[in-house]
């Protein structure tokens, strides 16, 4: 596998994004609601408001193959959003990779309470969030979308590496 990149999300990262969505519920389950059918590649990167919010890729070849955004929630709270990966390299880790680098830019911007939400039938995400340490913040709403929030996240320099709530 060629080397991957960490590096701020461009517009045209966005277009490349795009073509992983494949339907309406697709786009609803990735960003969230509010964004219109067919996608508009070339208007995503401003409707995802990636010139105001943190929005960072990993590269492969200076191409995008994951995606992801971190929220401001409040004094020191981060969310983790619009956690994506290329259908082409999904299964090989690279969604731990990008969260991993999500949660040290929040902790980079001194964050101590970490979250994100996740679709309670999403078994890979969520499998992937329980290893990296969340834990349900609450019920699943009328959309199925489950609130997690990472516990060990303040104060632990090194929890999402090899703290005690890291299993795998």
């Amino acid at each position: 596998m060629a080397e991957l990149i960490w590096r701020h999300a461009r517009p045209c990262d966005l277009e490349t994004i795009a073509s992983w969505v494949d339907s309406a519920r697709a786009l609803e389950r990735w960003a969230g609601p509010g964004l219109t059918w067919p996608i508009k590649a070339s208007a995503l990167f401003e409707q995802l408001g990636g010139n105001e919010l943190p929005s960072f890729c990993l590269t492969q070849d200076d191409l995008a193959v994951a995606f992801g955004q971190l929220f401001v929630k409040g004094d020191k709270r981060q969310h983790l959003a619009r956690i994506i990966v290329s259908p082409a390299h999904r299964g090989i880790g690279l969604g731990r990779q990008l969260c991993h680098r999500l949660l040290e830019e929040a902790r980079s911007r001194h964050a101590t309470h970490i979250t994100l939400n996740v679709f309670a039938d999403n078994q890979a995400a969520l499998a992937l969030y329980r290893r990296l340490g969340f834990v349900p913040a609450g019920k699943p709403d009328a959309r199925g979308v489950l609130p997690m929030r990472l516990p060990a996240f303040a104060g632990t320099a090194d929890n999402t590496d090899n703290g005690p709530t890291d299993n795998g």
